[in-house]
């Protein structure tokens, strides 16, 4: 096992920073989870990304995404859960982590994790052969992301953990403010949810800003709204206006806080 700490400084610009505007936009949105991955994907040797929460009653599941249509990832999370994160040897690096100690550890499971029905049901069966984990303490809990590569992929480069390295301060950041925002793997929260909510806040709202609103919750473009709808753009747009003028808001970020809140 590696342990690895934040750079102080970046000699040169970061191909996942470079995305973090993107991801700035989308935090706390159900697009959050796809987006980081395929920034990750864009910046680095990745094939399975995990994010989990973890307090002295265990962990919470905040994402869980990999390449390809089959969510082998979020099964993968799941056995974790349910009966290997005691056995992660990362949770040797959990004192290292404090409020201004922050980690990144590198795991081999060849040579990492010792117990055999782990190692294969969450590695081996998945054709993953090396994993990198971002670590940071947030109050009572500590944020873990995993980067798993493997297959025809091989190990990791000493340039993609560069680049983890490099926006380990960012990533961490979305991660617990995407957490805190209360939309992460395991929530549930329907369409029927935000707009029950929306009509708690304001009861006089109607119908068609109450349906414009919840489609930006869900991470929906003004083009996708309209298609959805079969309204033009432009009315997607009042619609939006006169919605946050009632909701006393101006921007996507506010009506986020506002209903998750």
């Amino acid at each position: 096992m590696e342990v690895h700490s934040f750079p102080a400084t970046r000699a040169t610009p970061d191909p996942m920073r470079a995305q973090m505007g993107r991801l700035i936009e989308v935090v706390g949105t159900p697009r959050f989870e796809r987006e980081i991955f395929q920034a990750a994907c864009t910046a680095i040797n990745c094939r399975h990304m995990t994010a989990y929460a973890v307090s002295k009653e265990g962990p919470r599941l905040l994402l869980a995404a990999n390449a390809g249509a089959v969510p082998i990832a979020k099964s993968i999370a799941d056995k974790y859960l349910a009966h290997y994160w005691k056995l992660d040897p990362v949770i040797a690096a959990d004192d290292l982590c404090n409020k201004t100690t922050n980690v990144g550890v590198r795991i081999a499971p060849d040579e990492d994790i010792d117990d055999v029905t782990y190692r294969h049901e969450c590695y081996t069966a998945v054709q993953m052969m090396d994993r990198f984990t971002l670590m940071q303490r947030c109050g009572s809990e500590v944020y873990r992301v995993h980067f798993l590569t493997g297959g025809r992929y091989g190990r990791f480069a000493p340039s993609d953990l560069e680049h983890i390295m490099n926006s380990a301060d960012l990533l961490l950041s979305l991660i617990i403010r995407h957490d805190a925002a209360g939309i992460c793997a395991h929530d549930k929260m329907t369409p029927q949810v935000f707009q029950a909510r929306l009509r708690l806040i304001e009861p006089s709202m109607p119908d068609r800003e109450t349906e414009v609103c919840t489609a930006i919750m869900l991470g929906m473009t003004s083009e996708a709204i309209a298609l959805k709808l079969g309204i033009s753009v432009n009315t997607v747009l009042t619609y939006r206006k006169r919605a946050y003028g009632r909701l006393n808001i101006s921007c996507q970020n506010e009506l986020m806080r506002l209903i998750l809140s």
